[in-house]
This record gives structure tokens, sequence and C-alpha cells, in this order.
């Protein structure tokens, strides 16, 4: 495939701004948009071959895999990757009333929120229970960058209305790349000319690559040490095609996004929609969160009132429930999979891999319960998967705060009702799973 200087911005705007048009019939009602990355990306397999190597997240096409799923989680911790984000919601919102939107819309503090720094924020309703989450960029005095999923739209996690700022929806604008691991610092300075040694972690700063304007953000969320990468689309792919090829010397791999929410599960960090629901969506209380229960509750803003705040330190002082990390049993996994060769008996529906959200057909729930011995429901389980790096099958849940210590035996109901059922033993593990070393 030519790689183009730029891509066309109206064509790409247009796509994007069609992609959640209900009125539009594609496979459902929707029409998806192609990564602004799509011209860099390289799945090794020709464009005209006509193998479907696409999958569509929030309506966006991205890349399902390049070079296996293997390969591609043996680098997050072994060399690096490059992943695309950039299907995340982006809102720019400036005036003298940033900070005010903010406070009004979140749980955190923000007198200590200097320009150049990045903040996971969180927004709750008034019963403590999390509408959504997501990160602000503090890039003026008088200007944010949110980034998130579709919950931190302005009106839901962020209320603009009536406040004295103006609000610009950037998400077919910016691209947003993490390049993570091991040989992310090194593969970054090669391209940038320049060190990256004072950049310090939540902290982001502009550099130049191939001539355009890239923020470098130390964050991410692979557990290891990593950086995010924020520029104009149009440039996307050219950026894309940079950081490969500087990064093929260290063994940088692309990521796709079958693998994706494996850093999700063995770092430790919870998603919304995958491991739990916002609290503005009717009929799933049972899968609405607080922060607290993913130790969030740091994160609280105990100088000023506002709506839930109440609950969530009675939250903090007597925790009714935590999400943990589970590590399954060997033996119950290989059950799964033998299952595939019983001629005597209907096989249990499979494991998807490495990550259940790699299996975008919902043959099995995304949440499913969890048991004490006696047999008594104690939570539900949610991302699960195979870490390469563990030789383990782990997964998240939300238990009753009686079964949370380390090493604790728990039952997971595996199988949707009306087919094949078996109970999975399980134990509560080190949360996260995979050590942080992103600082």
């Amino acid at each position: 495939m030519k790689l183009f200087d730029s891509l066309n911005m109206d064509e790409l705007r247009t796509s994007w701004a069609m992609k959640d048009n209900p009125e539009i019939s594609f496979y459902g009602g929707k029409l998806p948009a192609f990564t602004p990355a799509v011209q860099g990306q390289d799945t090794g397999m020709a464009p005209t071959s006509g193998i479907q190597h696409f999958v569509a997240l929030h309506n966006v096409f991205c890349n399902y895999e390049y070079t296996g799923w293997i390969d591609e989680c043996k680098a997050i911790s072994t060399t690096g990757y490059i992943g695309d984000w950039s299907w995340l919601n982006k809102f720019r919102i400036s005036g003298p009333d940033v900070i005010k939107v903010l406070e009004k819309g979140t749980i955190n503090g923000y007198k200590n929120f200097p320009v150049g720094k990045g903040r996971h924020i969180i927004s709750v309703l008034p019963n403590g229970k999390m509408i959504g989450d997501g990160i602000a960029f503090r890039e003026a005095e008088d200007q944010v960058l949110a980034t998130g999923g579709a919950m931190v739209a302005p009106g839901l996690m962020l209320p603009v209305e009536g406040f004295d700022v103006k609000v610009e929806n950037m998400t077919a604008e910016l691209f947003n790349y993490h390049v993570q691991g091991p040989v992310s610092k090194k593969t970054l300075e090669k391209l940038c000319g320049e060190s990256f040694d004072d950049l310090e972690f939540i902290t982001f700063r502009d550099t130049t690559i191939c001539g355009h304007t890239v923020r470098i953000y130390r964050g991410g969320m692979s557990g290891e040490l990593g950086y995010e990468l924020f520029g104009e689309s149009e440039y996307g792919s050219v950026i894309w095609d940079a950081v490969c090829n500087a990064g093929e010397e260290f063994g940088l791999r692309q990521l796709g996004l079958r693998s994706t929410m494996l850093n999700h599960l063995q770092a430790y960090f919870p998603t919304i929609w995958v491991d739990f629901i916002p609290a503005v969506v009717p009929g799933a209380e049972a899968l609405h969160r607080y922060p607290t229960d993913y130790g969030w509750g740091n994160l609280i803003d105990k100088t000023r009132d506002f709506p839930g705040k109440d609950i969530l330190l009675k939250e903090m002082e007597n925790p009714t429930g935590r999400t943990v990390t589970l590590e399954w049993n060997d033996d119950d996994v290989r059950a799964i999979f033998n299952s595939l060769f019983d001629k005597e008996n209907e096989p249990f529906e499979q494991i998807p891999l490495p990550v259940d959200t790699s299996d975008y057909s919902n043959s099995l729930p995304y949440f499913i319960p969890a048991f004490n011995k006696e047999k008594q429901f104690i939570g539900m389980v949610s991302n699960r998967g195979y870490s390469w790096e563990f030789r383990k099958f782990l997964s998240l849940a939300q238990i009753d705060i009686k079964y949370t210590e380390i090493g604790t035996e728990v039952y997971i109901l595996y199988g949707s009702e009306g087919r094949r059922q078996t109970f999975i033993r399980a134990n509560v593990a080190r949360t996260p799973y995979k050590e942080d070393t992103r600082k």
C-alpha cells in the first residue's frame, strides 16, 4: 500500500461524523470509519486478499491482529508495542470556567493541576456509582483535553451547560497511539533525536516527528514504561509508520485489537463496558460500581462537596466489595478446551484467546457469576483471559469483601444459561497481577 504524506481530512471528518449515525444502515445501522493510522499499519496481508482483518471498535475500523496474538502479547513485557487508541473520544474544553466544569462533573481535586500534567478523572451519580472515567490533560491555564469512552462527552461526565467554556470535538482531529514496553523510550528517542529522561510520569510535552508536532505523554496502560502520542490525524499514518520503522531493530511490535484488553486485565485497569456498566444505564444496577471498588478512593477531593461524596467516604471506611484478580485452576481451564474432543457430550462454549473481548460474537456473556464454597452468589467476573507472560488464565471479579483475601477459593459458573455449564475453581490473587513498572 502506498503511504501518502497526509490523509484527506475532509473525507476522514465526514466518515467519523457518520460512524455513529443510527439512520445509516451498515450491519446494524452503523457506518464504521477507518483510523488515521490505517495506511501506516501493516498486517502482512495484501489488502486485496479478501481476508478480513479489521474489526470495529466505537465504529472505528482497527486491525485485529498483526504478527499473531502470542507474538504481540509476548512483546508487551519483553520488547514493546505501538497500539492504536484513536477511537477514544477527545474533547477540548477551553474558557475561564474550565476548572469549574471539572469540579462540577468529577470527584477529583484540581488545586495542584499544572499545565503539562494529565489526571485520571472520574464522574459519579449522587449514589456514588460511576458514570465513567477518562484522562484530562491540562493544555493551558484555561484549557483541557478530555479523553475516554463515550461517557466523557460533555453533558455526561462533564456538565458544560451554564459555564463560560467552549467545547470542540477533537475525536476525528487527533490520533492517539500508545508506545509501550521496555523499548518504548529508546524507540522514541531514536525517532525524535532527543532524550526523554526528564519527562516525568503523567506529564507531557511536544516534540517533532517527520516534521510534524506530536505530543508525548508519559503514561499508558501496559504496566510497563510507556508513552502516548497525540497529533493531527492528517499525518497519523506517517507517524505510525515512522514509529514502527524506528522500533524495528528493538523488536517493537504492532498491537492488534485482539490483544488490547490483556493489558487491562493483567496490569489491572478496570474498564467501562468491560468491567462495569455506566451508572446512567438503567436495568444494569448489579454492574454499577463505586470508584472505591477499584482502589480509586485516593482520587476523591475531600476538601469540597459533591453529590455522592459522603457515600464514597463511607464505602472507603467500610467496603462492601472490591474488585480482585482471580487465578483460574489450570485443570479446569484445560477441561473447557478438551471438551472439543469429547464425542459423548456437547462441547463447552469456548474461551476466546487471549481475552474474552477478542470474541465479538457474544457467544458467552461478558459478566458471569462467582460463588463461595457453599455455592452462594458472591459477585461477578468480568474481563478474563490468558496471560502469555505468566502462563495463567486470569480474570477480574467484583466480589463480596469477605472473600477478597489472597488465596481464597471461589467458584466461577462457566457457560451460558441453557448450554453446558460447569464450575471453575479460582483463587484470589495479587492485584494488580503484573507488577506496575510504569513509573
